[in-house]
């Protein structure tokens, strides 16, 4: 298993999406979709013959999602858990996701345990049909309730012993204020299985932004991934530190029908003391212009934001930090839930 310095970060692209952040500057971790991998053949192929790391030209770690959570819009399709398994060992990520069947918000009782069941089943059989522990197997949890994760806990404990734990099926409930497919109940999913997994690494799958990876870290998760350093840019949209998103192009407001917002003095001070390569390259211009430059500024806003949470944390700073950036979101009250429920 290759040692991770928590919090961590996986930001995931696509397979052979642009921009390379990497070639630029310093990451945490990537995360591809190992279905998206299977559909591109000629670079499946290529990633089998030298390998994820070396075909990336990636020393850091990499995690392959099984690219179940498509399962939440597409009604079929045609993977198996054979064959990601078997994607996983040719090319070799430092770790490769079980097979999942996510949970989406109204689900019956009934549909919610049969795609329990079949997670749990495709689970068991790549640990019984791996090879070796390269790369090392990461089970999904997936639950509304506390009552249904704790069910699922015990059930992957009679699989096998893992050293991360992911959390799936949270993102449709992140940006919903109560009830089932609200973040209290997400607050109180990722603290329970933070109790019934103490010397594990959590890691939650699809919900880091500049903001929520904060309320995530502060809940009891080690680990996140993030895409909308490329979706947020792909609507126009950079992100501030501490501060969130911030809309730059006009065609922005078309597509999402959020007013276009011109910069505050203090936010265009910002970009312009910005060390990233966009900002230092054109500035706001090139932002303003360029899918690519709005997405390698987005992902180095991300990378330093989870740098900074690790040094805070290690000076014992990291939850003054927290209060300040989500107390003053929308967030607020999920994170005074956060806090009461930590252990």
């Amino acid at each position: 298993m290759t040692d991770l310095e928590t919090p961590v970060m996986w930001f995931s692209q696509t397979a052979g999406g642009t921009p390379e952040p990497w070639r630029y500057f310093r990451l945490d971790g990537l995360l591809f979709n190992a279905y998206d991998i299977l559909q591109k053949t000629i670079i499946a192929d290529r990633m089998r013959t030298f390998k994820i790391h070396s075909y990336l030209d990636f020393r850091g770690p990499v995690m392959m999602d099984s690219g179940g959570f498509m399962f939440m819009t597409k009604k079929h399709m045609k993977v198996k858990p054979e064959a990601i398994l078997e994607l996983y060992e040719d090319t070799r990520p430092n770790y490769g996701v079980a097979l999942d069947h996510p949970l989406t918000i109204g689900l019956t009782e009934g549909e919610t345990k049969r795609r329990q069941l079949r997670t749990l089943r495709n689970t068991r059989m790549m640990v019984e049909k791996r090879a070796g522990s390269n790369p090392e197997l990461v089970p999904v949890i997936h639950g509304h309730t506390l009552r249904s994760v704790e069910w699922f806990v015990r059930q992957l404990a009679k699989v096998g012993d893992f050293e991360i734990y992911g959390i799936g099926s949270l993102v449709p409930s992140v940006f919903n204020a109560k009830g089932v497919g609200g973040i209290n109940n997400v607050i109180q999913i990722i603290s329970h299985v933070r109790k019934l997994l103490p010397k594990k690494l959590i890691h939650v799958f699809g919900v880091g932004s500049t903001i929520t990876m904060h309320l995530m870290f502060a809940s009891g998760a080690d680990s996140l991934d993030s895409s909308s350093w490329r979706s947020k840019a792909a609507y126009g949209i950079v992100q501030l530190p501490a501060i969130g998103d911030r809309y730059i192009t006009g065609r922005a407001g078309k597509a999402t029908g959020k007013k276009y917002l011109n910069l505050s003095r203090e936010e265009v001070r910002i970009l312009e003391q910005c060390n990233c390569p966009a900002c230092k390259r054109l500035g706001l211009y090139g932002l303003r212009r360029s899918f690519s430059m709005r997405a390698l500024h987005n992902c180095w806003v991300f990378q330093k934001e989870v740098e900074k949470a690790r040094k805070l944390r290690r000076r014992n700073e990291y939850l003054s930090y927290v209060n300040e950036v989500v107390g003053k979101s929308r967030f607020s009250n999920a994170l005074q839930l956060a806090r009461s429920l930590k252990i």
